[in-house]
C-alpha cells in the first residue's frame, strides 16, 4: 500500500529545526533541514523497470518495507533520554522527513513493476526467536530500562543507527548491482543517505570516545540487536530473501567483512563487530 501523504512528517517542522550546531561541529544540522529532499517521484527514471529480475523486486520491496519503519523507531527512541538531546532530535526530524520519501519513491518504483509485485509476496510470521525478543518490547517497557540506562543510552542509539545506515548503504548497491535501469533510482537514494551516515558517523565517533558507558551500553545493544534495523517487523521469509541477496555467497560474505570491520574502527567496538557480522549472514 502506497504511505498516505497526510502521514508524512511536516516539511514545515523540519525546516524549522533549531540551531544547536556549535563550532566543534562540523555537521551542520541548520543547513540539512534547509535542504532536506522531499517527493522524488518527478526526478524518477523508471523506464525499464518492467524488466526487473524477481530479486531486484523482492529487494526493492523489503527496502521499501524498512524505510518505512521509520516512525516506529522514533517512537521507541522517543521515550528514551535521546528526545532530551537537542541536537539529535534536531536531526531526526529532517531525517525521519526524508526517509519517508525515500520509501515514496521505492513505491513508486514497484507500482511500475507491477506485473513482477505479485510475486513477491511474503507471507511467514516474523521471526521470534529468543535472541530478538528486547527488540520486541513495547515502548513502555523500553522506557524504564532507559530511564536505567540514563543519557548514555544516546550513544548506543546514534551508534545503532549508524550501522544500520550502513548496511542500507549495502543493501541499495546491490540492488544497483541486480538491475541496471535501477541505477539512477540507487544513485539518488545513496545521495540522501550519504549526509544521514555522515551526521552517524560523526556523532558516533565524539560520543563513544568520550564516555566509558556509553561503549558499554553500545556494545551491548550492538549485540542483540536484529540487523536490518525493522526485521522484527518483517516476515520471516522476506528477512531471509534478503539476507541471501545482500549478504550470500562470496561478494556477501566480502559485505558482511566490510560491516565488521567499519564496526570495529569505532572507539571501544571491536569486540562487538564479529557479533554483529555473524548475524548478517544468511
Amino acid at each position: 500500500m502506497t504511505p498516505q501523504h497526510s502521514d508524512a512528517p511536516s516539511a514545515t517542522l523540519a525546516s524549522a529545526t533549531p540551531e544547536t550546531r556549535t563550532m566543534d561541529d562540523s555537521f551542520d544540522i541548520r543547513e540539512f533541514a534547509r535542504t532536506a529532499r522531499g517527493n522524488h517521484r518527478a526526478e524518477l527514471d523508471l523506464s525499464g523497470v518492467h524488466e526487473l529480475p524477481l530479486d531486484a523486486v523482492r529487494l526493492t520491496r523489503t527496502l521499501r518495507d524498512l524505510e518505512r519503519t521509520t516512525m516506529h523507531r522514533m517512537r521507541n527512541v522517543l521515550v528514551t533520554a535521546t528526545h532530551k538531546d537537542a541536537r539529535v532530535t534536531a536531526f531526526l526530524t529532517t531525517w525521519a522527513f526524508e526517509k519517508f520519501w525515500l520509501a515514496d519513491a521505492l513505491d513508486a518504483v514497484l507500482d511500475a513493476a507491477e506485473e513482477e509485485r505479485a510475486a513477491t509476496e511474503f507471507t511467514a510470521p516474523p521471526r521470534t526467536t529468543l535472541s530478538e525478543r528486547v527488540e520486541r518490547r513495547g515502548p513502555v517497557k523500553r522506557a524504564i530500562a532507559a530511564n536505567i540506562a540514563g543519557p548514555a543510552l544516546v550513544d548506543a542509539h546514534i551508534t545503532t543507527q549508524l550501522v544500520d545506515e550502513w548496511i542500507g548503504q549495502i543493501a541499495y548497491r546491490k540492488l544497483g548491482e541486480l538491475a541496471a535501469a535501477l541505477g539512477s533510482v540507487v544513485e539518488m537514494v545513496l545521495d540522501v543517505k550519504s549526509r544521514h551516515i555522515a551526521f552517524f558517523a560523526e556523532e558516533a565517533q565524539r560520543r563513544l570516545a568520550s564516555s566509558r558507558k556509553g561503549r558499554r551500553l553500545t556494545r551491548r545493544e550492538l549485540s542483540r540487536m536484529a540487523w536490518p534495523v525493522g526485521a522484527t517487523e518483517l516476515a520471516g521469509d522476506e528477512r531471509d530473501a534478503f539476507e541471501r541477496i545482500v549478504f550470500g555467497g562470496g561478494e556477501g560474505q566480502a559485505a558482511v567483512n566490510r560491516i565488521g570491520a567499519l564496526i570495529a574502527s569505532l572507539p571501544g567496538m571491536q569486540p562487538v563487530a564479529p557479533v554483529v557480522a555473524a548475524r548478517l549472514a544468511p
